[in-house]
C-alpha cells in the first residue's frame, strides 16, 4: 500500500534534511511547497502580475519579477499583506500537490509533501501520517539570525506560524532537530523503515 505522509514543522527545524533522507528512498515521489513557490514567483506571469496589482512595484524587481526579500520583509511585518499574498500563492500550491497525490494514489506510490503551513491550511487530513520536525524557538531564532534575518524578522516569521508544540501535539511522528547533523539523519533513518519497510 502506498503512504501518503505529509512532512511539515517550524522554519529553520531541520525538514529540508528529513526529507532529502526520505526522498532517497526508493518509490517516494516528493513535493516541495517551497520550492514550488520559489518557481511561482520567479516564471509564473500571472502571480507576478497578480503581486503587482496587490502591493505595487515595491514588491518587483527591475526584471519585472517579484522580489523575495521585499515581500518577506512586507508580509512579516503586516498580517493583512501576508493574507493577500497567501491567497494569490496558496490556492496553486494546494492545487499542485493535490494532482500528485492522485497520481501517486493511482499508481500505488509512496507520497511526501513537505508543506510549511500543513496544519495552518488546514491539510492534514489529506495524509495518512503526518511527521513534523521540530526544535526549541532559541535554536530556530540562532539558525534563523544565521541566515542573515533580523531578530525582528525571525521572531515575526516564528510568530506568523502555529505554535510548535501545537503541531507536536497533532503529528503521528515527531523528529526533535536541537542536536547534530547525525542525530536528525538516525532520526530520519529509524522513520523511513517505520514508513515504507512494513
Amino acid at each position: 500500500m502506498p503512504m501518503i505522509i505529509g512532512l511539515t514543522g517550524g522554519i529553520a527545524a531541520g525538514k529540508s534534511t528529513v526529507r532529502e533522507t526520505l526522498a532517497s528512498r526508493h518509490g517516494v515521489e516528493v513535493f516541495d511547497a517551497d520550492a514550488f513557490v520559489h518557481r511561482l514567483l520567479e516564471g509564473d506571469s500571472s502571480v507576478a502580475a497578480k503581486i503587482d496589482k496587490e502591493f505595487g512595484s515595491r514588491c518587483l524587481g527591475d526584471d519585472g519579477r517579484p522580489d523575495r526579500k521585499a515581500l518577506r520583509e512586507l508580509v512579516f511585518h503586516d498580517v493583512d499583506a501576508r493574507r493577500k499574498l497567501e491567497g494569490i500563492l496558496h490556492p496553486l500550491v494546494r492545487a499542485e500537490w493535490l494532482a500528485q497525490r492522485e497520481q501517486c494514489l493511482a499508481k500505488g506510490a509512496h507520497f511526501l509533501a513537505d508543506i510549511p503551513l500543513l496544519y495552518e491550511t488546514h491539510s492534514d487530513g489529506f495524509f495518512d501520517r503526518v511527521v513534523v520536525v521540530a526544535c526549541s524557538p532559541s535554536v530556530q531564532m540562532i539558525r534563523l539570525e544565521a541566515r542573515g534575518l533580523s531578530a525582528e524578522t525571525a521572531h515575526a516569521m516564528l510568530a506568523s506560524q502555529l505554535p510548535m508544540r501545537q503541531k507536536v501535539e497533532e503529528a503521528a511522528f515527531v523528529i526533535w532537530n536541537d542536536g547534530s547533523m547525525e542525530s536528525l539523519r538516525r532520526q530520519t533513518q529509524f522513520l523511513a523503515n517505520l514508513l515504507f519497510d512494513n
